[in-house]
């Protein structure tokens, strides 16, 4: 009986042996019909006509998504060498590269949000259950979608920036930070056109767009405030003027741009021992001896030693606030 077992096991792991042999013949058949085409492992590199993408997923519009991040991403590499290359070889009359600018990585996220409307599948393959796709998009029709839309906000910004000649310094000052990120947008965009196409020029619009923001602090050196207060004790002037200097506006106590009047009207009282100072403060912003904004803010303070104490407490909730607001908000009214 033992020379039977042994006899029959024998004979099984012989037959094992020959399964497993079948089954990994069996799997090299198999790898070798699923091989992925060549046409992918190999993609056409980019070139004047043609953007190339492959992309591959469980079904044709999951693999023609991914074809087209692909290119996306490809398109990227071809922008950060580009922005590299420009950053280190082209810099401004003061030495700086005028082309760091608020630009470099935001442009790469700009690229990668591309929507290539016109692109093509240009071959594909079904290899089990995958989807395998080659996708192109046209350069010069890529390039005249885009444009059209530049186009329309560089006109925009040239009318907006056209306009301002007749305002008053701080005004003008308001309507160039409204129209920074239109700024940033457009000159983006420039540099995503000569990415998709070198011909096309995108220094004469950097160059513009530098100069709308680099205006902004231009104009600032050119304004002067004054601040004036009907509080005798002047806690809340201080913290505005204290905002104002960190923002970079110059504060004079002669003739000035424009004027900010400060009105305080304080309510004092007593409660548990403590000296209450309620504030309503009305911030006027005066140009050309016209009043462009107007802000309330309203602070409370207390103090166990007196008024004055309980007014600077105040004080300090006003500066909490200004600081919560932003200077845009009291200066412009926005």
């Amino acid at each position: 009986m033992q020379f039977l077992n042994f006899k029959t096991l024998a004979a099984l792991f012989a037959a094992m042996l020959l399964l497993g042999g079948c089954a990994k013949d069996l799997g090299v058949s198999k790898k070798e019909e699923v091989q992925i085409p060549k046409w992918y492992i190999n993609a056409p590199s980019n070139n004047q006509i043609y953007l190339y993408g492959t992309g591959e997923g469980s079904n044709l519009e999951e693999a023609k998504t991914m074809a087209l991040n692909n290119m996306s991403s490809r398109l990227v590499v071809s922008v950060g060498s580009t922005l590299k290359k420009k950053t280190t070889t082209t810099t401004s009359s003061n030495g700086l590269s005028t082309y760091s600018k608020d630009i470099s990585q935001d442009v790469k996220i700009d690229v990668e949000k591309i929507r290539f409307t016109n692109a093509k599948v240009e071959k594909s393959s079904v290899l089990g259950n995958s989807f395998f796709v080659l996708m192109k998009v046209n350069r010069n029709d890529l390039l005249n979608e885009k444009q059209k839309e530049f186009t329309v906000l560089d006109k925009r910004l040239s009318d907006k920036f056209a306009q301002l000649d007749s305002k008053p310094i701080l005004e003008k000052i308001y309507h160039l930070k409204q129209m920074y990120p239109d700024t940033i947008k457009a000159k983006k965009l420039s540099f995503v056109l000569y990415a998709i196409s070198n011909e096309f020029n995108y220094a004469p619009y950097f160059a513009k767009y530098d100069s709308y923001i680099d205006k902004i602090n231009y104009l600032k050196d050119k304004l002067t405030i004054k601040v004036s207060t009907n509080d005798k004790y002047k806690f809340f002037a201080d913290e505005l003027i204290e905002l104002l200097n960190i923002n970079g506006y110059k504060i004079t106590k002669d003739q000035a741009n424009v004027e900010i009047k400060i009105n305080n009207k304080i309510r004092y009282s007593t409660a548990r021992g403590w000296k209450i100072a309620k504030v309503s403060t009305t911030i006027s912003i005066v140009s050309n001896e016209k009043i462009i904004a107007n802000k309330t803010i309203n602070t409370i303070g207390r103090s166990s030693s007196s008024n004055e104490n309980a007014l600077a407490s105040a004080a300090l909730y006003f500066k909490k606030e200004l600081q919560k607001r932003g200077l845009d908000e009291i200066l412009f009214n926005k």
